[in-house]
């Protein structure tokens, strides 16, 4: 059973390192400075995210239940109609990294929660963007939370994102997990009546990371995969 399992845990590592590798990841790590034109500037950039669940390797890990789950004032929730001001939701047919979605939406192994590309100024004080995604239970989503972008000499994530796995109605759920944060840009009134769910883990995950643009980044986390892309944006220029 034991070699079992461990043939297992190495093929589903070797499939995971053959998607990323598709993926075209360029860097992982936080010394990777942005581009020496763009160090220290503040513009708009077009930012690309992919958010997916991985499968548990091990089912028998166990999770802090005292997890601090918040979202950070000045919250800007991203649009679904044109704003000259940005933070607008790109079409699908904008989007640059489609063909890596559909390979994570189509393998079977992976479930996609996430993907959506929008433009913005970057500053140098961090910008926080409410993040939601995966099936809705109880009027909240199975990923939740935000991410915060800067730039200085490097750019910058901060992810501040928590991924719920909700139990049936009438489980018994032996451990204690703190209470979802109201949904923000939601009337919290109707949010509240709707919450008739069970929580049976809350994982959050917390990573900053310094990045390149016009290069795709990848965050890993044994639950989540986090695939990023952000590219200098000129009105009238097409990126790619």
């Amino acid at each position: 059973m034991m070699i079992q399992k461990q043939i297992k845990l190495a093929l589903f590592q070797l499939g995971l390192l053959m998607l990323i590798a598709s993926l075209d990841v360029h860097a992982q790590t936080d010394a990777d400075p942005v581009q020496p034109q763009l160090q220290t500037h503040e513009r708009v950039y077009q930012v690309e995210l992919i958010i997916f669940a991985r499968p548990e390797v091990n089912p028998q890990e166990h999770w802090p239940t005292d997890v601090k789950l918040n979202y950070p004032e000045n919250l800007v929730s991203l649009k679904t109609e044109n704003d000259p001001n940005g933070f607008s939701l790109l079409p699908a047919n904008e989007r640059t990294l489609n063909p890596q979605a559909a390979t994570l939406a189509r393998s079977g192994t992976y479930t996609l929660l996430y993907h959506q590309a929008w433009r913005q100024p970057i500053y140098a004080r961090k910008t926080h963007i409410f993040i939601s995604g995966g099936k809705s239970v109880g009027g909240h989503q199975e990923l939740e939370g935000s991410i915060s972008l800067s730039v200085g000499q490097y750019l910058k994530i901060q992810t501040n994102l928590w991924l719920s796995q909700f139990a049936a109605p009438g489980a018994n759920v032996a451990e204690n997990w703190p209470d979802l944060p109201s949904l923000p840009f939601t009337d919290n009134t109707l949010s509240d009546k709707n919450q008739d769910y069970l929580i049976k883990r809350i994982v959050k995950i917390s990573e900053a990371r310094s990045m390149r643009s016009n290069e795709v980044h990848y965050i890993d986390h044994p639950l989540l995969g986090i695939v990023i892309k952000i590219i200098p944006y000129e009105a009238g220029i097409k990126t790619n």
